[in-house]
């Protein structure tokens, strides 16, 4: 009944990844191509073409957001994140949901994302007159996210680094071929100021532009296997906000520039902004390229959503919180094979189960419900951290700014999109994810809570470096 693994049972392998695979699987989740190929539009229709303000208010915003999985990070590495910070935080009871939300997060972006690079290679393989259908190309990106998972974690961040790093510099060579011909008006600097919708406006696109950031705190589930992990992720974390605030802010900027101000009606309905600034300023065969850069984001971003939700379900196996099966570690290469196992199965069912729909419709689907348990979780962690440096307040070590103040605007910056995620209601299935994400949380506390007081005590204590957690709440 212990929460330790026996002794002799293979755990994840330590001190195994440096700082650039760390930070690897963070940038592999936000996954920056594919930000900036469906997000921009929705900034530019709220904001009336103010993309580039407020791409920088949301990426101070996930600053003072990701403060507290920073200070957590250097205290209590682990591979359960959120699960293993709010344990320590608020309980048991309040790890155990918040790990069990993030844990829903990454699954449905490891299936949503497969879905969309199913999606991008049809349109890819049009290109050259080829016509195939999503799902086979999504089934075949989860078999290869299941063979390099299993394989080695330090194989699979270093892939999924350089696959999106290849797609964002194809984005990089875009917006240099739409500066170099000084866009559709002229350069200019509106996008950095209010618009016709004013301060109401750019508001609500920051809802857009911080759903572009999900994911950034990916990197802390390689806690127990990073070099230096008090060092590793917290550099890793704040480090992915920070890069991928500037590119942006940068690349939002440059496609309101490529569509002109006079253009932001067409830039917020366009469905494929980046396509249709690679015909205008480069040629039809950039549309090309780009098809295939996203595609690959799209992949890399699976592959790091995959990795990260094996390391949380085999984080709470392995703590007795689920059937210890989840928590086996391969032994030779000391890979969570039952946990990743078990991710992609279940990715790939849910994705020949909406075989029939398209392949961006599985992909906002899954995205959305993902997004909506990120938050809660973002938030639960954000008050954990109060309570957990609180008590300590006054120690040597503790800061009032980051261990009380950003903590509690972090809280309070994260209603906002949580409030406009769920209300008003969407129609259709939108309308319904709300219910299945607070259904999902609700099972997760009501798990917890039958469990005995004996066994639920026990969660978080293989994390032997930290101090018990509290056994309430």
């Amino acid at each position: 009944m212990g929460a330790r693994p026996a002794s002799g049972e293979p755990q994840l392998r330590r001190n195994s990844l440096g700082l650039l695979e760390v930070v690897a699987l963070s940038i592999s989740i936000i996954a920056p191509t594919m930000a900036m190929s469906l997000n921009t539009p929705l900034v530019a229709g709220a904001s009336g073409g103010a993309v580039a303000i407020t791409f920088a208010v949301a990426t101070v915003a996930m600053v003072l957001a990701g403060v507290s999985f920073v200070e957590f990070g250097k205290r209590l590495p682990s591979a359960g994140s959120a699960f293993t910070y709010v344990t320590y935080g608020l309980g048991p009871r309040a790890g155990f949901v918040s790990g069990w939300g993030l844990l829903l997060t990454y699954w449905a972006y490891a299936a949503g994302t497969a879905a969309a690079f199913g999606n991008f290679a049809v349109v890819f393989l049009e290109h050259f007159g080829l016509h195939t259908v999503w799902w086979l190309w999504a089934l075949l990106a989860l078999g290869v996210v299941w063979a390099m998972g299993v394989l080695d974690v330090k194989l699979s961040t270093r892939a999924a680094l350089a696959i999106e790093g290849v797609s964002v510099l194809i984005i990089l060579a875009l917006t240099a071929a739409i500066l170099a011909r000084g866009g559709q008006e002229g350069l200019t600097l509106q996008p950095f100021l209010p618009q016709k919708t004013g301060l109401a406006g750019i508001g609500f696109a920051i809802v857009y532009a911080v759903l572009s950031f999900a994911g950034f705190e990916g990197a802390a589930t390689l806690g127990e296997e990073a070099q230096n992990p008090r060092r590793a992720v917290p550099w890793a974390v704040l480090g992915t906000v920070v890069i991928a605030g500037l590119f942006f802010v940068f690349v939002g900027w440059a496609e309101t520039v490529g569509f002109g101000m006079r253009g932001v009606a067409a830039f917020a309905k366009d469905a494929a902004p980046l396509d249709t600034l690679g015909v205008r300023y480069v040629g039809a065969a950039m549309a090309t390229v780009i098809d295939l850069g996203a595609a690959i984001s799209a992949f890399a971003c699976s592959l790091g959503s995959a990795t990260a939700a094996a390391r949380i379900l085999y984080a709470m196996s392995r703590d007795g919180a689920l059937p210890r099966v989840l928590g086996y570690v391969e032994p030779s290469r000391r890979t969570p094979l039952g946990a990743h196992t078990a991710v992609v199965l279940t990715a790939l069912v849910a994705d020949l189960a909406w075989s029939r729909a398209g392949g961006f419709d599985v992909y906002s689907a899954w995205g959305t419900l993902g997004t909506l348990t990120l938050i809660v979780a973002y938030l639960m962690v954000n008050a954990a951290a109060v309570r957990y440096f609180g008590r300590e307040y006054g120690r040597p070590g503790t800061s009032a700014v980051r261990h009380l103040v950003f903590p509690i605007l972090g809280f309070l910056i994260l209603l906002w999109p949580l409030y406009n995620s769920v209300w008003p209601l969407q129609p259709g299935v939108f309308g319904v994810l709300p219910f299945v994400a607070a259904a999902w949380l609700v099972t997760g506390w009501l798990r917890i809570s039958l469990m005995d007081q004996e066994r639920r005590a026990l969660i978080g204590q293989a994390l032997a470096d930290a101090e018990s957690p509290e056994t309430g709440a």
